[in-house]
């Protein structure tokens, strides 16, 4: 089943204040355009409910051409290409249904029979097709050689066909197999539900400000990035008083979760679910464990980027007693540019511009409000962050103008382009499929260049500031990503020794974790229940890690671009839409040369941001 592709943009905006009258008075959607960004479900997916039934019945039928070769996986290379073509003709239609009902309840958390259709056939077509993976597992690699003599173009399913074989020695019977499929959706697809209706029907304070009453649920990153400093502790204090009423069935379901996922994966002959996801991204326990305790070592430079925000905030607001909803807002001589909907749509296209002219056109498709492919506009009952499907469009909570929403923007559209490429590349979605450190880090490039073509088209010196901060912030933020992957890591631990049991335990875990990253967490209570913030580890388990590496690589990525703009790009893009034609260890090695294993890789990157740092204390420009 795939990831959702879930995105929050990774810096929130720099200045959010609801106290000045310039941001009282600008306006995202000038002249209506917020009738523009909207989804046109019927134009990109189903024209009515008949047609979605059809694509219901047509992933079916596909399923029952599947199963037609039990008893024969592997015995001959024309069995073995006709099979594959059918699991890519059904991974194309599964992407439309999972990206269709994804869209659905995003915009309406009310709005779930489209999504509860597609798990119903999700799991029908994971039982049924179990066979395919046990079967396998009689494949030799003397004997898929000579089938790719045989038939050439049994080549294009060579690394599908591996991926998935490199798996039998951890595969259970066929009959298990089925049963554990069939009863996926009981076992895992209601811990995401119950959390996001326990956040609906929670009701978080209310804060007063220039005349205007603000939900501390929805609004807390405005809310603290007010100039008004009773604003800003009024903000917090509510949100997390309702993030403890949540915290009760915040942690119920992520025990039963996590406790569900590691029994799975113990079956299987690793040690919790979260070993599991390694393996599945060819990764290991020794390699991000490496990562973390790397990060660890360096979280001086981190301590030291919050206790100058801290200074800054002193300075500021005139106080000797800094708290962290202090530290959102900027020193003085910067400012926020801010953006409507549609100069952010220009922008990102602009910014993209060095990836190419198929890049280009594609974007353009996708960024096109006319095309109906993103929904961006705020409103009750939509769900939290921001996500992409597939290249069929993405979605966003609540675009208000701010940098970090034309980020996600970037964000977003490096998701969608991914796929498009490699679809119209390679002829299918299954393609398009890789470890998430991978999409993710050409997603957060693309917020790297958006921020260098900012800094190349800005006049104004105080708007070229906030940029140049908001790269700074974004390079710190590995830091926090860092301590939010170890807490998923150390919590997978947890539940499967039974040292954690409900949400006490993982406010534990959360403090303990978070002392090793952060100084706030040494003298704040409130952080202990920071990871309910984070709808990820009930969406999209076990994904925290990938933002780390994807940050890493995404970081390699500028640095290489920077020395050779139009040599990277070209190389760049013939990976991206490349798809996955081998593993992505060996992607990353054979087109730009990087080594995840290189135990220099980081040192590069904590030397860039070393760097930056010291420019942000001196005030001195790039």
């Amino acid at each position: 089943m795939p990831h959702n592709l879930l995105h929050f943009s990774l810096i929130a905006a720099l200045l959010f204040c609801l106290g000045f009258a310039k941001t009282q008075a600008f306006e995202p959607f000038p002249e209506g355009q917020d009738k523009l960004f909207h989804f046109n479900l019927q134009k990109n997916f189903y024209k009515d409910d008949a047609a979605h039934k059809a694509d219901v019945e047509k992933a079916r039928a596909i399923i029952t051409e599947i199963e037609k070769h039990k008893g024969k996986v592997g015995s001959s290379a024309k069995e073995l290409n006709e099979l594959f073509t059918l699991i890519s003709d059904y991974t194309d239609v599964f992407y439309r249904l999972y990206a269709f009902g994804e869209f659905r309840e995003a915009i309406n958390t009310k709005d779930r029979g489209p999504i509860e259709k597609f798990i119903e056939v999700s799991a029908e077509g994971q039982s049924k097709t179990a066979f395919v993976k046990v079967e396998l597992k009689g494949l030799t690699e003397e004997k898929l050689s000579a089938f790719l003599k045989e038939d050439p173009s049994l080549k294009r399913f060579e690394y599908a066909i591996r991926d998935t074989t490199r798996m039998s020695p951890h595969l259970l019977s066929q009959e298990k197999e089925e049963l554990l499929a069939k009863l996926r959706p009981a076992r895992f697809e209601w811990q995401e539900a119950i959390f996001q209706l326990a956040f609906d029907r929670t009701q978080f304070g209310k804060v007063e400000t220039g005349g205007k009453s603000y939900d501390a649920g929805t609004n807390y990153e405005a809310l603290i990035r007010n100039p008004d400093r009773k604003v800003r502790k009024a903000g917090y204090d509510e949100y997390v008083k309702g993030l403890r009423a949540v915290s009760d069935v915040a942690g119920f379901s992520l025990v039963r979760l996590m406790r569900s996922s590691n029994e799975e994966a113990q079956m299987r002959g690793f040690g919790t679910s979260f070993d599991e996801s390694l393996f599945n991204e060819y990764l290991t326990r020794g390699a991000v464990e490496n990562v973390f305790s790397q990060l660890r070592a360096t979280s001086g430079v981190y301590n030291d980027y919050q206790r100058y925000k801290m200074d800054v905030a002193k300075l500021r607001d005139k106080i000797t007693d800094p708290n962290l909803y202090d530290i959102e807002l900027p020193p003085t001589g910067v400012e926020e540019p801010k953006f409507t909907a549609m100069e952010a749509v220009d922008t990102v296209k602009k910014a993209l511009a060095p990836l190419g002219p198929k890049y280009g056109a594609e974007l353009s498709a996708l960024l096109d409000p006319a095309n109906g492919r993103l929904d961006i506009v705020g409103g009750p009952f939509r769900r939290q962050g921001a996500f992409c499907e597939a290249g069929f469009g993405f979605f966003q909570d609540n675009f208000q103008g701010f940098l970090g929403d034309v980020s996600t923007l970037a964000h977003e559209s490096g998701h969608a382009i991914h796929h498009r490429l490699v679809l119209l590349n390679r002829g299918g979605e299954m393609f398009s499929q890789g470890p998430p450190y991978l999409t993710e880090s050409f997603s957060m490039f693309n917020e790297y260049l958006l921020k260098d073509y900012l800094l190349k088209t800005l006049k104004d010196e105080k708007q070229k500031r906030a940029i140049l901060l908001d790269q700074l912030n974004e390079q710190m933020y590995l830091w926090e990503l860092g301590r939010r992957a170890e807490f998923e890591m150390a919590a997978y631990d947890g539940v499967a020794k039974g040292e954690i049991t409900n949400a006490e335990g993982f406010n534990k875990v959360c403090s303990e974790v978070g002392k090793k990253y952060d100084i706030f967490f040494g003298t704040n209570r409130d952080l202990e229940c920071w990871w309910i913030r984070k709808h990820h580890y009930w969406s999209v388990p076990t994904y925290y890690k990938n933002y780390v590496v994807a940050q890493i690589l995404a970081m390699k990525y500028f640095e290489l671009y920077k020395k050779d703009p139009e040599g990277f790009s070209k190389k760049y893009i013939a990976m991206v839409e490349c798809g996955l034609d081998r593993d992505s260890l060996s992607l990353l090695k054979d087109f730009l040369g990087i080594d995840l294993n290189d135990p220099n890789l980081l040192g590069d990157t904590l030397k860039m941001v070393r760097e930056n740092f010291e420019l942000e204390k001196t005030g001195k420009k790039k």
